[in-house]
């Protein structure tokens, strides 16, 4: 039986950006505004790529958004934002040169001048911009869900648009990703990149996001911290919608990225192994097997496990932990996920717990010299089960 409110290949409602609606990310702002001062004054600045990476809902988009309208109050800098979403799909030279046109227009120039040839196109951009552009002015490209974009893209964005533009000594090009970040050739891209992580937020700026952005929320801000740790987008939606809809609309939000003919298989599985610390392809196929309430999966090959790890790390829910000695979800969306299972199905999250406790203590007894251990994981899954229900656990 699914959970009553999921649904699927919807979009999940969130509210736009708006200057008295933005929250903190004081750190990020400085360290853009601060490089960009610097620039107009005309002092060296050696990292002049930032990418702010950050999971689902973290905020990079507004960041984004209000980075553009603080430059814009600049007189001497030219800001372009763009989405690179809005270019997927598209074959990737026709998506760049429709990239540079806008660079080239933003920046004062016209479309006949530039010519036809992607080349000929990059190269009379960059000669017009070191020219008649860059000696009075600063230009600041802002790029969104730059590294999850499609890597054929971003390699020829890179050879005809990035490369070129970061060598130029008065450009800043701030990026957000998520996921694997691309590897860029061009050093000023990479080596001497900036990378800064996006921090969810504490309770004092989640108070102040719901009040700003929820008229009559349906949670208390404090609950809404609780089951979110922060995460702007959980924040918004759980205060909005409230509980359990609020942490429906939160996972499928977080489900947005993935493709439509991916998503239900991608939220079973991440509903399935929401309840582990870690995992890997000896523990899917047993959690798959109580999740569907088929013992069929139990039978599974280590490849066919493989294809649903290899699904959670291609949409960045997942990552290796050498600590663990397994796989571990993204921790925000694994305890949102386990949170909304254990509201709406509370009998499947049992069945889960249990199945995880029985499973490490197996493994106790099998593997003598790593026993502490699995010990130790089986104790961390009945502790739930007590407390969910002290006289129906065994220990």
């Amino acid at each position: 039986m699914k959970a009553q409110f999921r649904r699927s290949n919807t979009a999940v409602s969130t509210p736009q950006y708006a200057p008295d609606r933005f929250v903190n990310r004081e750190g990020e702002k400085n360290l853009v505004m601060g490089k960009v001062e610097d620039l107009i004054a005309g002092r060296p600045v050696e990292k002049r790529a930032i990418t702010f990476t950050g999971g689902r809902g973290t905020g990079k988009t507004w960041l984004l958004a209000h980075l553009k309208t603080l430059l814009s109050e600049l007189t001497d800098v030219i800001v372009l934002h763009l989405n690179l979403k809005d270019y997927g799909g598209k074959d990737p030279s026709s998506a760049v040169a429709q990239i540079i046109r806008e660079v080239n227009r933003a920046t004062g120039g016209s479309d006949e001048a530039l010519g036809v040839e992607l080349a000929e196109m990059s190269r009379r951009l960059m000669a017009r911009l070191e020219k008649d552009v860059l000696s009075t002015k600063v230009l600041v490209l802002l790029l969104d869900h730059a590294h999850e974009s499609d890597w054929e893209l971003l390699s020829v964005l890179e050879d005809y648009l990035l490369g070129p533009l970061i060598t130029m000594p008065r450009v800043l090009i701030v990026m957000t990703g998520r996921g694997w970040l691309y590897p860029w050739k061009t050093p000023e891209l990479r080596l001497k990149g900036e990378f800064v992580d996006l921090k969810t937020f504490c309770k004092e700026d989640t108070e102040a996001q719901v009040e700003r952005q929820v008229p009559k929320p349906r949670t208390t801000s404090e609950k809404v911290h609780q089951l979110s740790d922060g995460n702007p987008l959980a924040n918004y939606l759980i205060a909005y919608y409230g509980v359990p809809e609020g942490l429906n609309e939160v996972i499928e939000g977080l489900l947005e990225p993935v493709s439509p003919e991916h998503r239900r298989k991608v939220r079973d599985y991440l509903e399935a192994l929401c309840v582990l610390r870690a995992f890997d392809e000896e523990r899917i196929p047993t959690m798959l097997a109580v999740y569907y309430g088929d013992d069929s999966y139990r039978d599974w090959t280590f490849a066919q496990a493989r294809k649903v790890r290899q699904e959670l790390t291609r949409w960045a829910f997942a990552r290796w932990d050498a600590e663990r000695g397994g796989y571990v979800l993204d921790e925000t969306t694994r305890k949102l996920v386990e949170e909304y299972l254990k509201t709406s199905n509370e009998k499947k999250w049992r069945a889960l717990q249990q199945a995880a406790s029985e499973l490490y203590r197996k493994w106790a007894e099998d593997f003598p010299r790593t026993k502490g251990r699995w010990q130790e994981e089986a104790r961390y899954h009945i502790s739930f089960l007590k407390r969910a229900s002290p006289a129906t656990t065994s220990a």
